[in-house]
């Protein structure tokens, strides 16, 4: 259980909507980026997740989305790194040892979101040079992030295992499910991209979904720092309790 000694509640409600903001901010931007570009026919519209009718970058390369998208997801990569460097205070404020998972972790999290930046900066640029720095930013993006949340996840259980937290089965199952998910993803479109003939559908759904469960991740994430901070907050107000009747 968490210590009655470690910060008070607020610290722990600032690194939980610290966590809803880095996955509800792009899911924003991305999704109303998208809604702007198919309302101005510059993109079909489609389910993308599903259909796959148009690619993440082409729902923000047009028109006014074009800069809405731009201005929206580098704050939202700011925020992105920003959770990773508070993710870490955060797993050392529950009791975990500050070895090189931890700073790995950070550090993968971290350099996701410089990529992000760098793939935002330059999407909707031409060239091969701007094309390769796009599309570098956008794998080391999605593979830092990945690698970063599996750790996330690691610790935790080996919190959870010393009984150094306790948070609902829910949310390990969750985050879980989701590492699982974008793995399955992940390996799934090794053979989209190699053997199907008419790929960019696929490849585009394939790019939709993964980026919805690294979001849902964040999630729950959330989820685990809210319990833990009401978790703090009983621990403080039980502890006052005492004192006063002592």
């Amino acid at each position: 259980m968490v210590d009655s000694n470690q910060p008070p509640k607020s610290d722990f409600n600032s690194i939980a909507w610290l966590a809803l903001l880095t996955g509800l901010l792009p899911f924003c931007v991305v999704n109303l980026s998208y809604l702007g570009s198919a309302s101005a026919g510059h993109v079909s519209w489609c389910f993308p997740y599903l259909q796959g009718c148009t690619s993440i970058s082409a729902a923000g390369r047009y028109g006014f989305s074009y800069f809405f998208f731009k201005a929206g997801m580098i704050p939202a990569a700011i925020v992105m790194g920003a959770f990773w460097m508070a993710c870490r205070r955060w797993l050392l404020r529950l009791g975990d040892t500050d070895g090189r998972m931890l700073r790995a972790m950070a550090c993968l999290g971290f350099i996701s979101a410089a990529f992000l930046i760098l793939y935002t900066v330059f999407l909707g640029s031409k060239g091969d040079v701007y094309n390769f720095m796009r599309r570098t930013g956008v794998i080391v993006y999605f593979s830092f992030s990945y690698l970063a949340q599996l750790i996330l996840l690691a610790r935790l259980q080996h919190l959870q295992v010393k009984k150094l937290i306790d948070i609902p089965a829910y949310i390990t199952q969750g985050k879980m499910f989701v590492v699982v998910g974008l793995l399955v993803i992940g390996l799934g479109s090794i053979p989209i991209s190699n053997f199907v003939v008419d790929k960019h559908q696929p490849e585009n759904a394939v790019e939709w979904s993964y980026a919805l469960l690294m979001v849902i991740y964040y999630f729950f994430t959330w989820r685990a720092c809210r319990h833990i901070a009401l978790q703090q907050a009983s621990l403080q107000e039980g502890s006052r309790r005492s004192e006063q009747e002592s």
